[in-house]
């Protein structure tokens, strides 16, 4: 089975703390045209690899020791002004149902997949996030993605995306301003 568009070049991410199933989302990976794949058995190791080589796409799983895919999600998405917070991510979980979907969306999740893992089902996820432009918002309580059932006029959530944004960069810029005039200060 093949994608609809070329995975060959994305770098994917896989944490979980099962051998088998981070060997079963390889595969799946390959049979979609991907042979680039990092894995990580916990929420250490997937920083670590980050940190060495920042992957395109992270499929994680839900349920894992000793931070499970909720921790790791926070983490991710803690801090707005880092890099690595709007990279997309793929949640597994054997859980099913609603309320666990909609925990996942509150979490900053791009794709949601209930186990078991179907080419197919990856493949829609994986081209949803490459070719949807999905802009991260930042609320009170949550930084993610734009949720696609937000209820709302999909161009007017971009303009309160963009509107966040300019005003996440004037911020950034203040406090560099404000940081460059104590530096002076004290150099005088």
């Amino acid at each position: 089975m093949r994608c609809g568009i070329d995975l060959a070049g994305l770098t994917f991410l896989v944490v979980d703390d099962s051998a088998f199933m981070r060997n079963a989302v390889r595969t799946v990976l390959a049979e979609l045209g991907n042979e680039r794949v990092m894995e990580a058995t916990d929420d250490a190791q997937a920083f670590e690899q980050i940190a060495r080589e920042e992957p395109d796409i992270i499929i994680c799983d839900w349920l894992m020791k000793p931070m499970g895919g909720e921790d790791f999600m926070r983490t991710l998405r803690g801090d707005p002004t880092s890099p690595i917070a709007t990279l997309p991510v793929i949640m597994l979980t054997s859980f099913s149902g609603r309320e666990h979907a909609l925990t996942a969306a509150h979490l900053g999740v791009n794709e949601f997949i209930e186990k078991p893992l179907t080419p197919g089902a990856l493949a829609r996820r994986i081209e949803r996030i490459v070719t949807e432009d999905q802009p991260f918002i930042r609320v009170p309580g949550y930084f993610g993605p734009l949720p696609r059932a937000a209820g709302i006029d999909g161009a007017k959530l971009r303009a309160i995306a963009e509107r966040q944004r300019r005003a996440c960069e004037e911020a950034a810029k203040a406090e560099a301003e404000a940081a460059r005039r104590q530096t002076t200060s004290r150099a005088a």
